[in-house]
């Protein structure tokens, strides 16, 4: 980058890209994707928590066999490439052996994008109990070093002490579905000093102020998930935005699953911009008092960006366009009938792309999307390997119900 980043390059050792017509931001940083449901996408558009429970946890993800999870984890890749996003946090919690968690990560390393595997426990069913213990491995195995495309941390949907420390003593970043219906004893582990920077808290839905002031204090990282917190009607169903501002934590944004509704960081951002909006409108409108600020487009794409890379603990290497960062960037075609004329680039990411406009993508400098289309994928055969998995698994579910 600079006024004199060019000099120097010719057709034998660089590529010089016509941008003209074009936004050209960092890419999206998820800050929280459950990847290994991938091929489960639209399996349930109306439900609720509970049966979300049912259908992803309870039934068919107890019987997902390695190679589906590496389908699960391959197909959300390449959409979030798609999609613009070139990092994803994987809250990968359905390793259900040692094969599955292999096969997690090798879909990461063959998709091509950054991401963060969090490695962690099946909710439900049979398992054979190799975590935590098995992270060791994974270390030793995948991630000879921390500056790699992909890099490991750990996910603990319970937060337990023991696990904390487990993560803590091995230097990794631990993530956590946080909110009042799921933990009860985040002042307890506070106080064990187990609260750390290198925690990613998701969701935060229903905390109290003291908890919401651990946060703040401990420099803990904050995602909050728009669709998925209304969706599904977790904790106060309202994503927790207003808390964290309140508190000077700035937000990453997350998608969460796909069971639902399809990844769309363009989709996350508005749908955010209008609930918290709207919500400080309809209290003005009632008189009530200390009424947080609206966002703006800017808060959001901050959000989408740089704060989802704060989250993904990668600050250093992406979510702006900085010198000393690596190239993760995203061109959107502003010819389209939806994003003429771009006015201004920060309304038109927020308010009027799609992930259809995203004409190209690049991770760590290679190109991953170019006019429209995944560089190197069969999606033919993505799409026949996703079907084959999707039918497998709803087969033996559906034999287990008739047994």
């Amino acid at each position: 980058m600079g006024p004199h980043a060019g000099a120097g390059v010719t057709d034998a050792n660089g590529i010089v890209i016509d941008a003209s017509d074009h936004i050209l931001m960092p890419g999206f940083v998820d800050s929280h994707l459950h990847a290994w449901e991938g091929q489960l996408r639209g399996m349930s558009p109306d439900a609720d928590f509970d049966q979300y429970l049912e259908v992803a946890h309870k039934s068919l993800g107890t019987f997902y066999r390695p190679h589906d999870t590496y389908i699960g984890n391959l197909l959300t890749s390449l959409v979030s490439l798609y999609a613009g996003v070139t990092t994803i946090v994987d809250n990968s919690h359905n390793s259900r052996t040692a094969d599955h968690s292999s096969a997690a990560v090798e879909a990461l390393f063959d998709a091509g994008i950054r991401a963060v595997h969090a490695a962690a426990a099946p909710r439900f069913g049979d398992w054979d109990q190799q975590w935590p213990g098995d992270i060791d491995r994974l270390q030793a195995e995948y991630f000879p070093s921390a500056d790699q495309l992909v890099t490991l941390r750990m996910m603990d949907t319970t937060a337990d002490a023991d696990s904390w420390r487990f993560a803590h003593e091995r230097g990794l970043w631990v993530s956590s579905e946080m909110g009042a219906d799921w933990v009860d004893n985040l002042v307890d582990l506070h106080k064990q000093n187990l609260v750390t920077e290198t925690h990613t808290f998701n969701h935060c839905l229903g905390l109290t102020e003291e908890e919401w002031q651990i946060i703040a204090d401990t420099g803990v990282k904050v995602n909050v998930c728009p669709r998925s917190d209304t969706l599904f009607g977790l904790g106060p169903s309202f994503p927790a935005i207003d808390e964290a501002l309140a508190f000077g934590i700035r937000p990453g944004l997350s998608m969460d699953n796909e069971l639902s509704y399809g990844v769309d960081m363009f989709s996350e951002m508005s749908v955010l911009t209008h609930l918290q909006r709207g919500r400080v409108h309809q209290r003005r409108n009632a008189a009530e008092p200390d009424l947080p600020e609206p966002i703006s487009a800017d808060d959001a794409i901050e959000f989408a960006t740089l704060r989802g890379a704060e989250n993904a603990g990668l600050i250093d290497k992406v979510g702006s366009i900085e010198v000393g960062k690596e190239a993760d960037l995203i061109l959107i075609d502003t010819t389209a009938p939806n994003t003429i004329p771009a006015t201004d680039p920060v309304a038109t990411v927020v308010a009027y792309a799609h992930p259809g406009n995203v004409s190209a993508v690049f991770v760590g400098g290679n190109v991953r999307k170019w006019d429209g289309h995944l560089i190197g994928v069969d999606m033919h055969a993505v799409r026949t390997v996703a079907e084959q998995s999707r039918d497998w698994i709803v087969e033996q579910a559906r034999k287990q119900e008739t047994a």
